[in-house]
């Protein structure tokens, strides 16, 4: 079972204020959309592994539309740097050198037709490229339901998938609850297999055997499938969390895997229980979690997104009144892993 500690926060909480939307690791360096934004007037900002600014860039620019409120960043294994949004307009994807030169957009700014449109994506939460196909797997999960698949080159449309590997289909409007707080039954685990729809799709991870991790936030499980949107199995993480005696109710953020050659490990961020999972990849039997709600060391205020980096150190950044990232340090394997 891994084992870590906590290294560093990669910004000061007490002094600046920032909207962390993403981290995405490239040869030990984390980019960070939104941070820092009045200090270095850029939109992506990057850091070594210290934590040390490297450089700054983004923003409107020619030829391109750049987000409305910026969502999730990622360095795809070519150094090229995918950068989506949520916010109404952010129907698109944009591409850029890690120096942030644009090199292509997927989608048109408010062009949106829903979960049938395979030309614009609505309020992406984020990216990943799968090199073996060189295809760009995208979580469509804020505005729309499914996972979306294009050439990671040309942008052309591929494929794409809601819950079970079925056709996406809409989330049925919430009914909010008429019972009194004096009359609610305590929490107590759902069950059945869930929903037939994805629910705030969060981050779509595909692991070097070609298994597509998909983090349904809202449904509190991970569904994965295989490359063509083949539904295998899925686990919920969390499922006791309900509003509002649980954040939001939702959990499973993100996930990331472990560096070691088969991907052991299986890193969840649940988002309102405030802790990291660490399952068991092939069978996604839980091992570990850490982390609790609050904002000291170790801590958790509203976990997002992670990665992990070659080294297998675990980034883990949170949004809200969290605004920070912290970085968790692989110390190597406990004599209790399997």
């Amino acid at each position: 079972m891994p084992q870590r500690h906590r290294d560093t926060e990669l910004e000061e909480t007490n002094i600046i204020s920032g909207r962390i939307i993403g981290c995405a690791i490239a040869v030990h360096r984390i980019l960070r959309s939104g941070l820092f934004e009045a200090i270095y007037k850029s939109a992506a900002i990057e850091f070594d592994a210290a934590g040390n600014f490297v450089q700054g860039w983004g923003g409107p620019g020619e030829g391109y539309d750049w987000p409305e409120i910026e969502h999730g960043i990622y360095v795809d294994p070519k150094g090229f740097v995918w950068i989506g949004g949520n916010g109404k307009s952010d129907n698109h994807l944009v591409k850029f050198t890690k120096a942030g030169k644009f090199v292509m957009q997927i989608g048109k700014k408010g062009a949106s037709k829903g979960n049938t449109d395979t030309q614009n994506v609505k309020e992406a939460a984020d990216t990943f490229v799968y090199a073996k196909t060189n295809e760009l797997f995208v979580a469509d999960g804020y505005g729309n339901n499914r996972v979306i698949v294009f050439d990671a080159d040309t942008g052309a449309f591929k494929r794409m998938w809601g819950a079970f590997g079925k056709q996406p289909v809409d989330q049925p409007k919430a009914v909010p609850s008429k019972i009194p707080e004096s009359a609610r039954i305590p929490a107590k685990e759902e069950t059945g297999p869930g929903p037939d729809y994805l629910s705030t799709v969060h981050a779509a991870r595909v692991s070097k055997d070609g298994l597509v991790y998909v983090s349904d936030r809202a449904g509190k499980r991970v569904q994965v499938f295989k490359l063509d949107g083949t539904y295998v199995t899925q686990k919920f993480i969390d499922r006791w969390c309900e509003v509002p005696h649980c954040g939001n109710g939702q959990t499973v953020a993100s996930t990331a895997f472990s560096q070691d050659p088969e991907q052991r490990f299986l890193y969840v961020a649940s988002r309102s229980p405030a802790r990291v999972w660490v399952l068991d990849r092939k069978t996604l039997e839980p091992l570990d979690s850490f982390g609790r709600p609050g904002i000291a060391p170790g801590e958790f205020y509203v976990l997002h997104h992670m990665n992990v980096d070659t080294k297998g150190n675990l980034y883990v950044t949170e949004v809200q009144d969290g605004k920070r990232a912290q970085k968790f340090v692989f110390k190597g394997l406990s004599t209790t892993a399997n």
